[in-house]
């Protein structure tokens, strides 16, 4: 079975829109989430928790397109993902 999903770019739209979004979709049933922290900083990463909670009120899978220099940026491990 395929499972919908929608994308979300930090940054390019409100947080507000992002999560209205994401509602949006759930309720029609989309199950993922993409998006894309390439080009993230510190304050796309507090973005990027909230999306990821709401996503998760709706059981929904989130995909990250990252990059080691993504990490770095960040001060996350790619051994500890806590602060995703």
């Amino acid at each position: 079975m395929r499972r919908l999903g929608i994308s979300i770019y930090p940054g390019h739209s409100s947080l507000e829109e992002n999560l209205s979004y994401i509602e949006l979709a759930g309720s029609y049933g989309y199950k993922r989430v993409f998006t894309c922290l390439i080009s993230a900083d510190n304050s796309n990463l507090d973005e990027f928790r909230a999306v990821s909670a709401k996503a998760k009120t709706f059981g929904m899978e989130i995909i990250a397109d990252v990059s080691p220099e993504v990490f770095e940026l960040l001060g996350v491990s790619i051994h500890d993902l806590k602060a995703f």
